[in-house]
């Protein structure tokens, strides 16, 4: 995320080509988003489209019956058109024609047809702006500048016509920004405004100011009411149309494709020069600018970037999740949009940068998102090594199906459950009589077997004490106090099963064989992560876990296997046969007896297990001599 915004910060601030162009489709999906709004009703083109070029072979085919044609007749125009066009247009009342078209060499048609338009401009010549274009040309020997004026007297206001694409092609810079650059650029100096300056200059307006850098589009390409030039020169229908230039500036100008004055813009593709120069005269009586924010591209990178490192951080750890995080991030992204649409729009139109906070604030988030993912899988993978260790997969599963539950574990709760203590009978002796090799290998295949039958139980292992095994039912995961208490039993009643066929094959092998007692005690614990930062491990501590380690050494004195405390009993006693053994004083309960039940069997199954279980204990005790091992 600060590589994103630090690249964002070094782009904007550059303003290479590449990112220019980028923030400029930006932008375009603006305009385009917006789409087209009305302009005012001050401006009307008179256009020389395809409709008006194709009247020439019309007048050639019949001279006598279209007379009026006959200045139209081939391409470039008899500047009689143009004059015919200005006389019209002003005694309608327009209040200024602008003619989009350079008169920059005497006309084709001879100096009659110069003298015809000279005439004109004399008459409406305040009225009348003539085209003119700064030619900045590149050459071998370095950049070549000219100033194209026209070759008519009369003309009261000349205009630029200069119109210069972005680094993506389209046009968006404001007729005077385009010219000052080209003055800086080629140390040019002259005095004429832009077209669209001089149009309102000779409408009245001695000193029209539009402080805006880009252009303000008011649609894509007819936008501005245009009327074909044709019309005006039959006088049928210039009747007709003579009423829609009343109190309007008339841009006369070329709009038909093949003439190819055609532009890119944020709105079309297909913008005649003429359209361009009416939008910006529309704008200009209005007062719509567009400007960015901030006019120091280096103060605009370093903001642009501030902001997008405080937001994609602010997003990534706000939410840990990747849903969430996807969420936040396209929710960011919208606004920035919203924004930047909004100030673009709105008066006056401010830009903020776009495409590149963007793009910046969607690659930092896929890149924060995938890393998360990727980390929370591997977080996952090894929450699920470790809790597999203790629990069986399906609960593991359980656990991290609710990852905001599992957190909450490492920091200690409050519960209820069963714990169980096992312990091998006589494995000090045992250990004697082996050595250290078998002994661990009978200790492996013993674990094994005990930890499977409590597994299949959903119970947890807690850890191993030795020969001893400590788990838990209902922590982390309760299925309801009497299941878990349930399933506690049923865990010892399978411990129980797994080491008497352990203990046949340990005597069919000549081994000794294995007993153990259990002793499970049901009632509040607390479980959480205990230990040092260098090693924690998930326990349980409490009454419940001593009550649970003390009648576990008690079936010793009791003479059997699984014993069980009276608040478990209470939970199951309609499930299992059991006999009651009274009550005892044990080590930490000296005040307070505890009662204690030894389990049969459940209720639905046989105690052959149970009996053969105690005539083997039996057996096993009166073979074992007494005392310490020699």
């Amino acid at each position: 995320m600060i590589s994103a915004a630090v690249f964002g910060a070094i782009a904007l601030a550059s303003q290479h080509p590449w990112i220019v162009r980028t923030e400029g489709y930006g932008q375009s999906v603006l305009w385009r988003l917006r789409g087209p709004i009305e302009p005012p009703p001050d401006v009307v083109i008179l256009a020389i489209d395809e409709y008006s070029l194709s009247q020439g072979s019309i007048y050639a085919g019949s001279p006598e019956r279209y007379p009026h044609l006959a200045p139209i007749e081939s391409w470039p125009w008899q500047r009689q058109a143009y004059a015919l066009a200005i006389d019209r247009l002003l005694e309608a009342g327009a209040r200024a024609v602008a003619v989009d078209v350079l008169f920059l060499d005497p006309s084709l048609y001879g100096p009659a047809d110069d003298a015809a338009l000279e005439a004109t401009l004399a008459k409406w010549g305040d009225q009348v702006v003539l085209a003119a274009l700064y030619d900045a040309s590149p050459t071998d020997l370095g950049g070549f500048t000219t100033l194209l004026t026209p070759v008519l007297n009369g003309a009261v206001h000349q205009g630029l016509i200069n119109i210069a694409p972005d680094a993506d092609g389209q046009v968006r810079l404001a007729p005077e920004t385009v010219l000052a650059q080209l003055r800086q650029q080629h140390d040019f100096v002259d005095t004429l405004p832009a077209f669209a300056t001089a149009t309102l200059q000779a409408a009245g307006d001695p000193n029209p100011q539009w402080p805006s850098e880009q252009l303000f589009f008011y649609g894509p390409g007819g936008t501005i009411p245009t009327i074909s030039f044709a019309n005006l020169l039959e006088p049928d229908n210039w009747e007709r149309y003579r009423h829609q230039f009343a109190g309007k500036l008339v841009i006369i100008g070329p709009t038909a494709v093949s003439l190819q004055d055609i532009h890119r813009t944020p709105m079309d593709n297909t913008m005649p020069g003429p359209e361009i120069h009416a939008q910006t005269i529309a704008a200009m009586l209005e007062g719509r600018t567009l400007n960015p924010l901030l006019d120091n591209a280096l103060l605009r990178g370093i903001l642009s970037g501030l902001l997008i490192g405080g937001l994609g951080l602010g997003l990534g750890y706000r939410f840990s999740q990747p849903l969430p995080r996807l969420l936040g991030f396209g929710t960011t992204i919208t606004l920035w949009g919203a924004t930047a649409y909004l100030l673009a729009m709105g008066p006056p139109g401010q830009l903020i940068p776009l495409a590149i906070p963007v793009a910046c604030l969607g690659m930092g988030g896929i890149a924060y998102i995938a890393t998360g993912a990727i980390g929370n899988q591997l977080e996952e993978q090894r929450l699920r090594r470790t809790l597999e260790r203790y629990v069986s997969p399906a609960v593991a599963k359980e656990i991290l199906s609710q990852p905001e539950d599992f957190t909450s574990l490492g920091v200690g709760q409050q519960v209820q459950a069963a714990v169980l203590f096992s312990d091998i009978r006589g494995f000090s002796r045992l250990s004697y009589q082996l050595g250290a090799e078998q002994t661990v290998q009978m200790l492996n295949t013993y674990f094994n077997d005990m930890v499977a039958a409590i597994l299949v139980e959903r119970g947890t292992i807690d850890k191993f004490i030795g020969d001893a095994i400590m788990a838990e039912f209902g922590a982390p995961i309760s299925q309801g106090a009497k299941q878990d208490a349930l399933s506690a039993v049923r865990a010892a009643l399978g411990m129980r099963k797994s080491l008497t066929a352990l203990r046949q094959r340990l005597q069919a092998e000549g081994l000794p064989p294995l007993f153990h007692g259990i002793g499970i005690s049901y009632g509040n614990l607390v479980v959480g992560n205990v230990g040092s930062p260098q090693r924690l491990e998930y326990t349980a501590i409490g009454d419940t876990v001593n009550v649970a380690s003390r009648i576990e050494s008690l079936t010793k004195k009791v003479g059997t296997d699984l014993l069980i405390t009276s608040p478990l009993y209470d939970l199951i006693q309609e499930d299992v046969i059991a006999v009651d053994h009274g009550e005892h004083f044990v080590a930490g309960r000296e005040k307070e007896a505890v009662q204690v039940y030894g389990i049969i069997s459940l209720r639905d199954e046989s105690d052959t297990l149970y009996q053969q279980v105690q005539r083997d204990l039996q057996a096993h005790l009166a073979a074992t001599p007494k005392g310490p091992p020699k």
